[in-house]
């Protein structure tokens, strides 16, 4: 397949997934082919044929929490003729209208075919790490936390309790004073900096993105010449780019990370 259309298909699994979580599977079933093979995290979950999962999709949906995906990472496995593999894995994590938290790992493999202008998933599966989820029997929905929940939420809490701040000088010649935990970035701007924070701040700094990176005391990742950022808001890391929970595009040098 052409490289747009490969990135086309990139987009799509992205949103197919997205949907899905969002409750909202016709979406996801208006790219099914009629002859679609669905493979889940659940024993009952193999099944071949776009009714039979339409009807899978529909009892799921009951018991299914809105949920956001966070963490993506999608490789182009195969890309031969009018076939196109994409493999990823991602956290699934239950949204704050869901009235509690959980959060697990996934992995997902989406065979897609193109006949012509038109694109068609031919096969999906879903997939869970072993012992992370923990299903009870005739329940469709995981209700116990997981290991990477557990482990998430320590860090958020450590995260809570960390009190490191960044000194720095503004453009103003004003001493500033940033916790780093509220940084989601760092930009080169000529010999000086711009901090972007969880409050859609852009905060002008006096110093080198070297500088910064040092005085961050190993917390940010330096992914491009002219960027750092802060791993815990990582949404989704691309070939060539990394989209932030923010929603911005860090570009991404292979060479650095």
């Amino acid at each position: 397949m052409k490289k747009k259309t490969v990135e086309k298909i990139l987009q799509l699994t992205q949103e197919c997934l997205a949907r899905y979580w969002q409750l909202e599977p016709r979406y996801v079933l208006s790219y099914c082919d009629d002859d679609i093979v669905w493979v889940g995290s659940l024993q009952s979950q193999f099944m071949q044929g776009k009714e039979a999962v339409a009807r899978d999709f529909e009892n799921s949906m009951r018991e299914l929490k809105p949920c956001h995906l966070l963490e993506q990472e999608y490789i182009v496995a195969q890309n031969t003729g009018n076939a196109c593999t994409i493999v990823g894995r991602y956290l699934t994590t239950t949204d704050d209208s869901a009235g509690y938290f959980l959060q697990v790992q996934q992995r997902c493999v989406f065979v897609w075919e193109q006949t012509g202008d038109e694109l068609k998933i031919k096969h999906i599966n879903v997939s869970n790490p072993m012992g992370e989820l923990k299903v009870a029997e005739g329940e469709l929905f995981v209700n116990e936390m997981g290991k990477m929940a557990g482990q998430y939420l320590r860090n958020h809490i450590r995260s809570l309790q960390d009190t490191k701040r960044l000194a720095f000088t503004d453009n103003q010649d004003r001493a500033r004073f940033l916790l780093l935990s509220e940084v989601v970035y760092a930009a080169a701007h000529g010999r000086s900096s711009l901090i972007y924070t969880l409050r859609d701040e852009e905060i002008y700094a006096r110093m080198n993105i070297t500088d910064f990176l040092s005085a961050s005391a190993g917390r940010f990742v330096p992914v491009h010449r002219s960027y750092a950022i802060n791993p815990a808001y990582v949404s989704c890391i691309q070939k060539y780019e990394i989209v932030m929970l923010d929603g911005s595009k860090i570009p991404r040098s292979c060479q650095e990370i």
